[in-house]
């Protein structure tokens, strides 16, 4: 490293030291502040009692934020010349602020200025007007634990430059805020900061940030001193796909310095909503995947003939009063196994709280004892919800605000009957509300290579990793498969690895053999939606697996559906993968499924 980088890296050293001193410094004047208990608390008289615990629950997020920002102070700092003045002020960014060393946090109005080239730029005030500077030069961080791993700068007439860079210092384990921050662009920025009333859509294929981008606006929505109070009122929910879904995605908001925010699915929702505790959702039901596929046809053709069953708090009486005369005796039969096993599907779910709905107007929920709607709902992976689980949750939310987002692919469909057009929801979105991204963050070019020869319209980013090969292999017996698995797993243990299939018998084999290891996952391909894995296999790949049986002409319309549907699935599963793809099967995919 030359004298002039090093002599950059020794002041930013330095500054980090000077940073964390200040912070210990800081935090140890709020203990000596923070000194009552829980218990001595709630010994005082009513009015103090509400006083202090106010006052203590803000010193105590006011430590785990100085906490944080001990490890990671901030990520960009930039200096800027007033316009009018002609005084050169530093401005650093972070996670949460620090003002007294100016640290400014990345939802303040002065923030945006951090995606801006060195010269003459604006940014706007909360006032609405805007502010005239000179950004002098800029300089970019990912800190973790106190100790810079990356360092650029640039400046007026000088490019940006590497100025330091380490790998970080072990595998990662979380998604930390410096590696979401890097993702996003001044375009993105954008978005995140969008007016806060009505709709907004975020699509874009797999790998491209969608989600990242939504918990973004959230949080800056949440957090930004000129919309926070607008979402006091109300509840702010998120929905996602799965348990799983949401284990997953449970740390983002933390991450961001929100709290207080519902994340669910739409099943584990209803049934809230609706007080069946002591009923479960299942995904499919029927006793093979045919016997599934012409169940939800028929109770599909129930749900849109836009009959509503009376209300019964006996969800089954309700179903009952419909199914009875509209499903064929063969299925009839099958809804009466899941009656008997309290099991209740998307289509019950959503005919139940039409039933609610009809009876009791419009869905409210209890907020400081008051009845209320949603003030902001996120919907992830829309294009999986059916357009009457959609308009359900629409009107749900406050219409003085309408602030939901939409978050998904239409290439990404996983579910029969699900939303294909805006217009199946009577939803009207801005053009300028209405955000494609491109980009994809997640795979290697040599995976996106792989998916675009079976014919799936995608594109390929000229900035993405080379990354290896994608592995094809003629394997027969799912043990032969499993030791394949085993073999690379073992080269490789510090990774985490998916193993997807479509198929059962394959579901059950390598769930069992891989059950006691922290970093494999075995999912079925339906079940990956919104994951990631460093190293994905595809197993059980054979053509038995995806074949769809063409039931009756009264079907045909549902059959080109399921059809598509799987190919749908198949580029869920491919575009998993961050690093490598492994198939593994009797037939190759371009045998299964010819040109896509």
């Amino acid at each position: 490293m030359d004298k002039e980088k090093q002599d950059l890296l020794n002041k930013l050293n330095e500054h980090l030291v000077y940073i964390k001193e200040k912070v210990d410094s800081t935090s140890r004047n709020i203990c000596q502040q923070n000194t009552k208990t829980i218990e001595e608390i709630r010994s005082l008289s009513a009015d103090d009692r509400a006083q202090f615990l106010n006052i203590k629950t803000q010193l105590d997020k006011r430590l785990e934020e100085l906490r944080d920002l001990k490890g990671s102070p901030y990520f960009v700092k930039c200096e800027i010349e007033q316009d009018d003045s002609k005084e050169i002020v530093t401005r650093y960014f972070a996670k949460f602020q620090f003002t007294e060393e100016s640290i400014y946090s990345w939802v303040s109005p002065v923030s945006s200025i951090r995606f801006e080239k060195p010269g003459k730029i604006s940014y706007r005030l909360p006032n609405g007007k805007l502010k005239l500077v000179k950004l002098i030069s800029k300089e970019e961080y990912i800190i973790v634990n106190g100790k810079a791993n990356f360092f650029s700068r640039e400046s007026i007439g000088f490019p940006r430059q590497i100025i330091h860079q380490d790998l970080l210092p072990s595998p990662k384990t979380g998604f930390m805020l410096p590696e979401i921050i890097a993702q996003i662009e001044k375009a993105q920025d954008l978005v995140v900061r969008a007016h806060h009333k009505g709709p907004l859509i975020i699509t874009g294929p797999a790998g491209s940030g969608k989600t990242t981008l939504a918990f973004h606006r959230i949080a800056y929505l949440l957090q930004a001193p000129d919309t926070k109070e607008v979402f006091s009122n109300g509840p702010v929910v998120i929905f996602v796909q799965d348990g799983r879904t949401k284990e997953y995605f449970s740390y983002l908001l933390p991450c961001l310095g929100v709290a207080n925010v519902t994340m669910t699915t739409f099943s584990e929702w209803a049934l809230n909503v609706l007080g069946l505790d002591n009923y479960k959702h299942i995904t499919r039901y029927g006793r093979n995947e045919e016997d599934k596929d012409i169940y939800e046809y028929e109770k599909l053709r129930i749900l849109r003939s836009r009959k509503i069953p009376d209300y019964n708090k006996n969800p089954f009486v309700s179903l009952n009063s419909l199914y009875k005369k509209d499903l064929s005796k063969d299925k009839y039969g099958i809804f009466l196994e899941q009656k008997k096993l309290k099991l209740l599907d998307r289509f019950d779910l959503t005919l139940l709280l039409k039933s609610y709905i009809k009876k009791n107007g419009n869905l409210k929920f209890q907020k400081n004892k008051k009845d209320v709607l949603y003030s902001m709902i996120l919907i992830d992976e829309f294009q999986n919800y059916l357009p009457e689980q959609l308009m359900i949750l629409r009107d749900s939310l406050d219409a003085t605000i309408e602030s939901i987002i939409y978050v998904g692919d239409i290439a990404q469909q996983i579910s029969l009957g699900t939303i294909r057009k805006w217009q199946d929801v009577e939803e009207k979105i801005p053009e300028e509300r209405s955000i494609t991204l491109s980009k994809v963050y997640r795979n290697t070019k040599k995976i996106l290579q792989y998916i675009l020869s079976l014919g799936y319209d995608i594109s390929i980013p000229n900035s993405i990793k080379e990354g290896v090969d994608v592995k094809e292999m003629k394997i027969n017996k799912i043990d032969d498969q499993i030791s394949y698995v085993k073999k690379i797993i073992k080269k490789e243990n510090k990774k985490t690895f998916g193993i997807l299939t479509n198929s059962d018998f394959c579901l059950k084999k390598f769930k069992s053999t891989f059950s006691s290891q922290k970093n494999v996952y075995v999912f079925f391909m339906n079940e990956s939606q919104g994951v990631e894995f460093d190293v994905v296999f595809l197993v059980g790949i054979d053509r038995d697996a995806f074949t769809i049986k063409h039931i009756d002409n009264r079907h045909q319309e549902h059959f080109e559906e399921r059809v598509r549907i799987q190919k749908d699935l198949l580029y869920v599963a491919l575009t998993r993968a961050i690093s490598e793809l492994h198939i593994l099967g009797g037939d190759k995919l371009s045998e299964i499924f010819g040109k896509i």
